[in-house]
Order: structure tokens, then C-alpha cells, then sequence
């Protein structure tokens, strides 16, 4: 069992669009054994785009009882409560699989308050690992989406996993924000959580023609070649599932770019958690 937390401190990196591929590709992965347990994904963001992309996108209105939830993840998670079978359902993830990622029914008014929640329990970072403690056993893997930020919903994730996927835009501010975030993971490992591992940097977002984006990541590959992952490219087939609600394995061809792109993340990240 593996929890793995999706960070970065700037948004329109595509932590959300990985984060459901992951999970997506993750659990077609754990339906081809003869026994299996689902994957879990938990939306930390208030915008809940994870949640609305695996609910059906925007599209259509599916998703809008998932997130207007009167028993919810944030109201359990910021009042104390362990995760219990009331708030969780089946995503609509893999659209082409009966084994379905699991996903909590939230609330989008109660996730935009609930860093200040957080901060009103004893161990504030420590309350997502308490919530999952008792179901966490229940599932192969757990992929967290997070905010764009350095709060203590982000440090809650961070505190709660076991590994962390840096989604990373190769723009000219990048690498900045890049040792800033590894920074955060470092004192997280060494103060709170001995346990956590970087399991890799992702380019996404990428695109060959700029000049920019390759000397970005000529400049990663010195710097943090040991932790590269699959390079996710800017394709308009990727943002097309994800506004749909599909994953990208239920829509595109398997020959295609895009299909390739996921498929050998997922390859890349079961390969460094040894499940290859």
C-alpha cells in the first residue's frame, strides 16, 4: 500500500488531470489480479477539480451531488471524525473498468473553510493521517490531490503519505519553486514524517517547440535527473478527457500520444515502488 500526495505550490501545473490518470491507470493496473483492493482518491484542493473530472466533468451536473455533500470529507476531517463508509462512493473512474476508483462525497463550501478547521485541533498536520488510519489497509493505493499551496492542508497530505510526485510546468520560474517545494518535503521527512519519499518529478504540461521549456528541463536533468519521471505533454486530447470526465485510458486510443504519455507514467511510478 502506497499513499502518494500530488504537490507543487503553483497552480495549472496539472496535479488534478494526473492525479485521476494515476489513480485511473493505477486501478486498471490492480483489476488484472486475481485479488485486489480499489484505489482511493482524496481531493485536498477546494476547487475539487479531481472530484468533478472523475464525477462525470464539466460537462454535465453529475458531479454536483458529490460536492454538495451534507455528510462529507471536510466536516468529518476537520471535526476529528475517522473516514467511515457513509461518505464513500464509487468514481466514475475507469469509465471501461467495473472496478471504479473510490472517492469521498465532499462539500465545496466546507473544503474552502477547512484550512482554518485544521487549525483549530491539537496536531493540526497530523489529522488526515488519523482519519485514515483505520481504512487505509482497505486499499492498494491512496493518490492525493492538493492545493496550490504551503498550508496546513498541503502539510496534513504531506504528513500523511508515504511518497511525493512533484507535477512540475518547465516554465522560467520553475526550478525556484521546485527547490522550495523539496525544501517543504525535506522538513517534513526530517520533523514530522521519517517515512516520506520522493518518488519523482514529472514535466507536464510539456511542449518541444519551446525553446524555454527545453532548457528547463536540460537544467532538471543535471540538477534532479535521478528523480524525472514520464514527461507529460500539453496535447489537446489530455484536456479534452479530463473536461469530460474521462480518464485518459477510457479515451483515447492506446496508440496515441496522450494514451502513451500516462501509460508509461504509471509504468515509471508502479516500477519505482517496486510493483512493476
Amino acid at each position: 500500500m502506497a499513499i502518494i500526495s500530488l504537490i507543487n505550490r503553483k497552480g495549472g501545473v496539472g496535479k488534478s488531470t494526473i492525479s485521476i490518470n494515476l489513480a485511473a491507470g493505477l486501478a486498471i493496473y490492480e483489476s488484472r489480479k486475481a485479488t485486489h483492493k480499489p484505489v482511493l482518491l482524496i481531493d485536498m484542493d477546494d476547487q475539487l477539480s479531481a472530484t468533478i473530472s472523475a464525477m462525470g466533468g464539466g460537462l454535465d451536473d453529475q458531479f454536483v451531488p458529490m460536492i454538495t455533500a451534507e455528510n462529507n470529507f471536510p466536516t468529518a476531517l476537520g471535526n476529528g471524525y475517522g473516514a467511515s463508509d457513509n461518505i464513500i462512493s464509487d468514481s466514475l473512474l475507469p469509465r471501461k473498468r467495473d472496478e471504479k476508483v473510490r472517492i469521498f462525497r465532499t462539500n465545496k463550501a466546507r473544503m474552502e473553510g477547512l484550512e482554518a478547521a485544521l487549525k483549530t485541533r491539537e496536531d493540526p498536520a497530523f489529522q488526515l493521517t488519523y482519519f485514515l488510519e483505520s481504512i487505509k489497509d482497505e486499499y492498494s493505493y491512496i493518490i492525493i490531490d492538493n492545493p496550490p499551496s504551503a498550508g496546513i492542508v498541503p502539510m496534513n497530505s504531506l504528513v500523511a503519505s508515504t511518497h511525493v510526485l512533484i507535477p512540475i510546468e518547465p516554465d522560467g520560474l520553475s526550478l525556484i519553486g521546485l527547490a522550495d517545494i523539496l525544501r517543504m518535503i525535506e522538513g517534513v521527512h526530517k520533523n514530522t514524517n521519517p517515512d516520506l519519499k520522493i518518488l519523482g518529478i514529472i514535466p507536464s504540461r510539456f511542449r518541444m517547440i519551446r525553446r524555454q521549456s527545453r532548457d528547463v528541463i536540460e537544467d532538471m536533468e543535471r540538477m534532479y535527473g535521478h528523480l524525472l519521471l514520464p514527461y507529460i505533454k500539453d496535447l489537446a486530447e489530455i484536456s479534452a478527457a479530463t473536461t469530460a470526465g474521462y480518464d485518459i485510458f477510457s479515451y483515447c486510443p492506446e496508440k496515441s500520444q496522450a494514451y502513451r504519455c500516462f501509460s508509461n507514467l504509471v509504468d515509471a511510478v508502479m516500477g519505482k515502488l517496486g510493483q512493476a
